[in-house]
């Protein structure tokens, strides 16, 4: 278990709605997933691709987003958050300083807000310790 799994169980904790979540570079490696029966499995192309996305936040609402081979509507970007939606489950990521904290969920706006907020704290978190 690295440093980084007990910054996964703080944030799938801060919302029951959470079902899987991750911190990844700014490269798009992995740092920390959720595993076992809810395991995080999007892969290297979909997070470098999501990550790369905070660069140019304008164009990613026009492409949307995969995660875990699931396209979603991006309603939302911008250099800090990326919001997608599909049906009723979403994800948010936050970046960082150095991380990207991602996080699906299933439920609706109000379920979205709650984890939306915890993705949000953490993420502001780990930039004021230099990540």
């Amino acid at each position: 278990m690295s440093g980084w799994d007990s910054y996964i169980s703080t944030l799938t904790t801060a919302s029951p709605h959470i079902e899987r979540a991750a911190i990844v570079g700014v490269d798009g490696s992995v740092w920390a997933r959720t595993e076992g029966d809810k395991q995080f499995a999007a892969t290297e192309a979909e997070l470098k691709s999501l990550v790369t996305g905070f660069n140019t936040p304008d164009q990613v609402p026009a492409r949307g987003a995969d995660l875990e081979q699931i396209h979603y509507v991006v309603p939302r970007a911008d250099d800090t958050v990326i919001f997608g939606k599909k049906d009723k489950t979403g994800f948010f990521a936050a970046k960082s300083q150095q991380a990207v904290l991602i996080a699906i969920y299933k439920g609706d706006s109000a379920e979205g807000t709650e984890v939306r907020s915890a993705v949000e704290k953490l993420s502001q978190y780990l930039a004021s310790t230099g990540y």
